[in-house]
């Protein structure tokens, strides 16, 4: 029996089902994960079957039109920008997804790739579910994460804000997705498959803690709350990520647990100027920095490393958040969900997206601050660190990872896709 797991984004997108996918291997599935090509060697790697998806998701966040509307938090602008893109890659991903999907009895649609996966499995005539890892199902309890994470007084208020991220939503593909259908056989799509679940009659796998974001009363029966997902500790021996840097092990020991920074794949654009405010926060707060470049360009702050900041390119998460006294980063999903596991404060400065929601969620659980990258100066970090260092804060975000280390998110996920799969095919 065969699973294929569609994602397009970048690893943090893909990373949760690639940790599924080598858990049905381990139940004697087998597996695929179509993504972009510049997460070929993260997959196959991690000892999972890859299929490519057309384009290079680091390259479009790296290209000046992407810098700009990341660095921008603007809601319009991050769409126009995306149509854009859109128009020009969509008919080369879908003809390649169209090849990704041969032979498979169960079809898994990540965020970002929804239409196209429901389309695959519509065609296959296969059985569907989602696997989210952000609310994307209309519920009353909360607006829309990717529209505002205000505090809405009413339901109904709360409802129309799906409403209105769907009609934004729909334009980006519809044109592509319909020619597409057409030249499967298939009738158009008059709505977008975001948030659909319920009315496509599908399951919904939410793939993140009760403990983080609570399952909603008004969800529908087939939507499940997994627990967040982990890589298995034999994926992460293929990867050989959780083998440090050498020489962080003698600056870890030479003093107290530092403050870790790190955007993952956001861009730095003045991250010499950042680096500087960094070290001075150091010398005024007495704190230790660890900065980790990502996807940034660290040679400006080399000459910066000392006692007080040390610089890496990257490391495992898992490994150096419980050795950290804060965790500041971009609050994408799985970097959010690591430190929260670790039992860590957060200090969430989003740049779009998700990630605005993420620490929105980690401030109001009283777990660290949230500051918006574009209101993120010397000043700002330097409240937010000392919200995070406080006491009561700690002892909240040491709590919640206990909640979280509790769970066993895979097993419930893994369980249930079990169960679509063999009851699509019963």
């Amino acid at each position: 029996m065969r699973v294929v797991f569609f994602s397009y984004g970048t690893r943090g997108d893909a990373q949760p089902q690639v940790a599924l996918a080598a858990g049905l291997q381990e139940r004697g599935f087998e597996t695929r994960v179509a993504a972009p090509e510049n997460l070929r060697g993260f997959v196959e790697r991690s000892g999972v079957a890859y299929a490519p998806l057309h384009g290079n998701s680091q390259a479009i966040l790296e290209s000046p039109e992407g810098q700009r509307w990341l660095r921008s938090g603007n809601v319009r602008e991050f769409t126009n920008s995306v149509a854009r893109i859109n128009r020009e890659l969509d008919p080369h991903i879908f003809a390649s997804g169209l090849d990704a999907a041969r032979g498979a009895d169960l079809i898994v649609g990540g965020t970002l790739i929804e239409e196209l996966s429901v389309t695959l499995a519509e065609h296959l005539r296969v059985p569907f579910t989602f696997a989210h890892t952000i609310p994307l199902e209309p519920t009353g309890a909360f607006p829309c994460p990717l529209v505002t994470t205000a505090n809405l007084p009413f339901a109904f208020l709360n409802r129309a804000t799906w409403g209105l991220f769907r009609r934004l939503v729909f334009p980006l593909h519809r044109d592509a997705i319909n020619v597409f259908r057409r030249q499967l056989g298939l009738p158009p799509q008059v709505a977008t498959a975001v948030g659909g679940a319920r009315e496509l009659g599908v399951p919904v796998l939410q793939l993140w803690s009760r403990h983080l974001v609570p399952h909603a009363a008004d969800a529908d029966a087939r939507a499940v709350t997994t627990g967040s997902i982990r890589l298995p500790a034999a994926v992460r021996a293929r990867l050989g990520e959780a083998v440090p840097p050498p020489d962080l092990l003698p600056w870890l020991a030479e003093g107290p647990p530092p403050v870790y920074v790190g955007f993952g794949s956001m861009p730095m654009p003045t991250l010499e100027s950042f680096g500087r405010d960094v070290l001075s926060l150091a010398e005024e707060l007495d704190l230790r920095f660890l900065v980790c470049g990502g996807w940034n360009d660290t040679d400006a702050v080399h000459q910066l490393a000392g006692p007080r900041m040390h610089i890496v390119r990257s490391v495992d998460h898992g490994w150096i958040f419980p050795r950290c006294a804060v965790v500041v980063h971009h609050g994408g999903a799985g970097t959010t969900f690591a430190a929260a596991e670790a039992g860590v404060p957060s200090v969430v400065c989003s740049f779009f997206a998700d990630q605005p929601f993420w620490g929105s969620r980690v401030a109001a659980l009283g777990a660290g601050a949230h500051v918006p990258f574009t209101s993120l100066t010397r000043s700002t970090l330097r409240s937010a660190l000392r919200r995070a260092l406080r006491e009561e804060t700690r002892s909240r975000a040491a709590a919640l990872g206990r909640q979280l280390r509790a769970e066993d998110g895979n097993a419930r996920a893994l369980d249930a896709l079990e169960r679509i799969a063999r009851r699509g095919t019963a």
